[in-house]
């Protein structure tokens, strides 16, 4: 825990903002023309990693209680 807040909610805070920016990545590439596909690439990979560590920190506190 994190200034008591689990790691969960520091991990989903984590993800939100890694997808905005992936998100953010694509339209610029779409819509502007830009050449940002290897940022987009890399945004994309730390989101989904992102996204499964906080779904088992998710799992093991709301069904387990463990806390951490």
């Amino acid at each position: 825990m994190i200034l008591n807040i689990p790691l969960a909610i520091w991990f989903g805070f984590l993800t939100i903002i890694s997808l905005f920016t992936t998100l953010s990545l694509g339209i610029a590439m779409f819509y502007f023309k830009k050449n940002v596909f290897n940022y987009h690439r890399m945004f994309a990979f730390t989101t989904g990693t992102l996204a499964i560590i906080h779904l088992t920190l998710g799992v093991m506190l709301w069904f387990f209680g463990i806390m951490i």
